[in-house]
């Protein structure tokens, strides 16, 4: 469970700009319910990122990876996160989507 100010951080209601796309994963990769529908599981295929949702039968192609992981690494430089969080942060992005930031 990712730490309460890492979640505050990170929470997409700070970013007016980011994509539910994004917020989705976010969501996956902290543990969070921040969109409808709620992201599964992600695989990734050939370099590109899926996920499968909530009420859907075929997996959603959420991007590429390295498309993904500069959004992530912005992210969390956008977030002002300690060394502490950063810390964190990319351990969960290791542990939920086996990315290395």
């Amino acid at each position: 469970m990712p730490s309460a100010s890492l979640l505050e951080k990170l929470d997409p209601d700070r970013y007016p700009n980011m994509s539910l796309t994004f917020a989705a994963i976010l969501g996956y990769v902290c543990g969070e319910q921040w969109t409808q529908p709620v992201i599964l599981s992600i695989e990734v295929v050939d370099d590109v990122i899926l996920a499968m949702s909530e009420g859907r039968w075929l997996p959603n192609c959420l991007g590429e990876v390295p498309d993904v992981r500069a959004h992530l690494r912005r992210l969390g430089m956008a977030a002002g996160l300690t060394p502490e969080e950063w810390v964190e942060y990319q351990a969960l992005t290791k542990e939920r989507l086996h990315l290395t930031l």
